[in-house]
């Protein structure tokens, strides 16, 4: 839109310059007049209107064809590929567990935290401490494996603890937000739990699909 309101504007400057007030477009219709002869009848003003709507279009064709390219780069997101461990599954699994213990130990001192949401991310905490092990001997390289390895180790208690930092006020409005994102949580670690021992290694693709493009 800015580029048409350009286009008419710079029409509307050149249809009231006259060729001594403006140097470039008079030496221009000279030097087409020099080079063409035969269109030495042709007004210097359509000359200088035909070449400007040329260059419009040729413009207007380019920014298309750019918001086409752009269009073709989008992808879908998938779920991350799992980097090359860089330490040993057993430290790993460690430093998830401090994780896990902290967030324990700061649900359990915040008194405004309802036993009931308590025991909700205590069940979470519990059944993230059986599958991580479990899927780490067994499917280490799987993106299921590092997506969920990637709820323990920080984002259960970065949702918690950006909830326990807000005001007594806020805490009230985003309370129901919260207690749909830790019982998504809840589903998510239940589903992976009944994967892993049913061995349901087709549906490891699409439930790391869905953590990656709903908690990463």
């Amino acid at each position: 839109m800015i580029f048409l309101i350009f286009c008419v504007y710079l029409l509307q400057v050149l249809t009231i310059l006259e060729p001594c007030k403006s140097k470039d477009l008079h030496y221009f219709a000279i030097d087409w007049y020099e080079t063409y002869p035969e269109y030495k009848g042709v007004n210097q003003m359509t000359i200088i209107i035909a070449v400007t709507l040329f260059l419009a279009a040729v413009i207007t064709f380019g920014l298309v064809m750019k918001k086409f390219r752009d269009a073709g780069l989008k992808v879908p997101q998938a779920p991350e590929e799992p980097p090359a461990p860089v330490k040993p599954p057993e430290e790993e699994f460690t430093e998830i567990l401090d994780v896990l213990l902290k967030l324990n130990l700061m649900i359990r001192k915040d008194r405004d935290v309802s036993e009931e949401m308590i025991l909700k991310i205590e069940e979470i905490i519990d059944d993230l401490k059986t599958i991580i092990p479990a899927m780490m001997e067994r499917y280490p390289g799987e993106s299921l494996t590092y997506e969920i390895k990637k709820i323990g180790l920080s984002h259960l208690y970065k949702t918690v603890k950006e909830f326990l930092d807000l005001s007594g006020d806020s805490r009230e409005k985003q309370l129901d937000n919260f207690k749909t994102t830790i019982q998504s949580l809840q589903d998510v670690t239940h589903r992976s739990r009944d994967i892993i021992e049913s061995n349901e290694t087709a549906e490891f693709k699409t439930m790391a699909h869905f953590l990656a493009g709903k908690f990463s």
